[in-house]
């Protein structure tokens, strides 16, 4: 927290009642925290109940630390003459409190959601606004996109930020509703709508309702940035709250325009036509990472900032120096002389087939080996789109397929149904099973990828 703030603010920004604090205006908290083992002094500890632990037990450790109060939902035995602010729900109390903070700056709050790629476009935004706001611009810190992160991304706002870049992630209906209502963003960019959550959703229609929550709560004034070539593009445009609409994408309408890709063997590049009220222009637009999709996601980037008075060269140059967070499209040379793709983060149907596109056609290799991890969280749609992965990969040219747990079952048995060779299919249980056969097999030349949903952990089977 850049400034603090008085219990009377805190207590008139949640409607908390005090518990043995007499004097609310002189006493003031310079930092919030929900993880007691990270209090500092001067604190205000917000006391979260969850599945495996409750904040509420560790109160006299937290004060133990300079803790100045702790924002409970009940008084624990042995609590009662501790300095507390009780209220119904401390996390609800917690975006209350954000809100109210955020509201003391003069800070563009862009939103950033889809199915995929939300963490790279907002990792790509944030670096195109740098190049023509310096030193003015956040952005959320890795997987603070939830009910609990987007407060504590608000509380590092100060008076110098311009712009922060919020990702927003959701686990069902009236979730993005929820983070927008508390920061406020002005622009809300989508990236695309696939089948991420289709566990909680049930249809990739909901998916979509469920996502236009960000530019639904968009003021009249605000900006929405959304994907030209997705299937739900007229959906999503119908739910814009605001006038001005700008779009994305290779179709011919597209605000940003990307045309003329190439695909090179430790680059991806294109051209994007800019066609905005105020801007004309012809950008060359460079990444140091492979994939089509990535650009898509920097063409994303470019238009948002371009709309908010960035220069279009700057911004490019910007991202042609871009360093996305671990484990998204890292090309990875390796001492042997073999290479590794590790995009190991996470996946998803529409994010496999992307990663799967630059194994097999954008990067040189003696051998191919694509090391493939379950797709969680599909529900009943899983059997159907891991069979579906295998079908496809029957007719691509890898040299190896290696699935590694039990969803992806589905996947070998399509694979095999569509005549991809049994004696280049393995099937493995564990990353660590997978490591071991990886050790005896892989050779100089060769490139393998890992890709697979983040519960799996499948960045294991490359540990040394």
């Amino acid at each position: 927290m850049r400034r603090a703030m008085r219990l009377s603010e805190v207590v008139m920004a949640t409607g908390a009642k005090p518990v043995n604090i007499r004097d609310l205006e002189t006493v003031a908290i310079t930092g919030v925290c929900i993880d007691s083992r990270a209090v500092e002094a001067g604190d205000l500890f917000v006391a979260l109940r969850g599945n495996r632990t409750d904040g509420h037990h560790y109160l006299q450790e937290v004060f133990d630390k300079g803790a100045v109060a702790a924002l409970v939902e009940y008084v624990p035995l042995g609590a009662e003459e501790m300095p507390l602010l009780r209220t119904p729900n401390t996390v609800h109390a917690l975006g209350q409190l954000a809100r109210y903070y955020r509201r003391q700056f003069d800070t563009l709050v862009i939103g950033v959601t889809g199915s995929t790629g939300k963490t790279t476009t907002k990792e790509m935004i944030a670096a195109a606004l740098e190049a023509g706001y310096p030193n003015a611009v956040q952005k959320s810190a890795g997987n603070y996109n939830t009910e609990l992160g987007v407060p504590l991304t608000l509380f590092e706002l100060d008076a110098d930020c311009r712009f922060l870049v919020q990702e927003m992630a959701m686990r069902g209906r009236a979730q993005i509703a929820y983070l927008a209502e508390i920061a406020e963003p002005r622009v809300g960019v989508i990236t695309q709508i696939g089948w991420s959550h289709i566990e909680q959703l049930g249809s990739r229609e909901a998916i979509a309702e469920a996502k236009s929550e960000l530019i639904q709560s968009l003021p009249p004034d605000g900006i929405a940035i959304l994907p030209r070539d997705d299937k739900f593009y007229e959906f999503l445009r119908a739910r814009c709250a605001c006038e001005t609409v700008y779009t994305f994408g290779r179709h011919p309408e597209a605000h940003a325009r990307l045309t003329e890709v190439q695909l090179g063997e430790d680059y991806t590049a294109g051209v994007v036509v800019l066609n905005l009220p105020d801007v004309q222009a012809r950008v060359w637009l460079e990444l140091p990472y492979l994939g089509e999709h990535l650009l898509i996601n920097a063409t994303a980037a470019l238009l948002t900032a371009v709309v908010l008075g960035v220069a279009p060269d700057g911004a490019a140059r910007a991202l042609r120096h871009i360093q996305l967070p671990e484990m998204r499209m890292a090309v990875q040379r390796q001492p042997d002389g073999w290479t590794l793709i590790n995009d190991a983060y996470n996946a998803n149907p529409d994010s496999m087939r992307a990663a799967l596109q630059v194994l097999i056609h954008q990067i040189p290799a003696r051998r191919r080996i694509a090391v493939l991890g379950d797709m969680k969280e599909l529900g009943a749609y899983s059997m159907r789109l891991h069979w579906s992965l295998g079908r496809w990969l029957a007719t691509q040219p890898l040299d190896y397929l290696v699935l590694v747990g039990t969803e992806v079952l589905w996947t070998a048995a399509a694979a095999r149904e569509g005549g991809f060779p049994p004696s280049r299919l393995l099937h493995f249980e564990t990353p660590q099973q997978a490591r071991e056969w990886l050790l005896r097999t892989v050779q100089k030349g060769d490139c393998v990828l890992l890709k697979g949903s983040r519960a799996l952990g499948l960045e294991q089977a490359v540990v040394r």
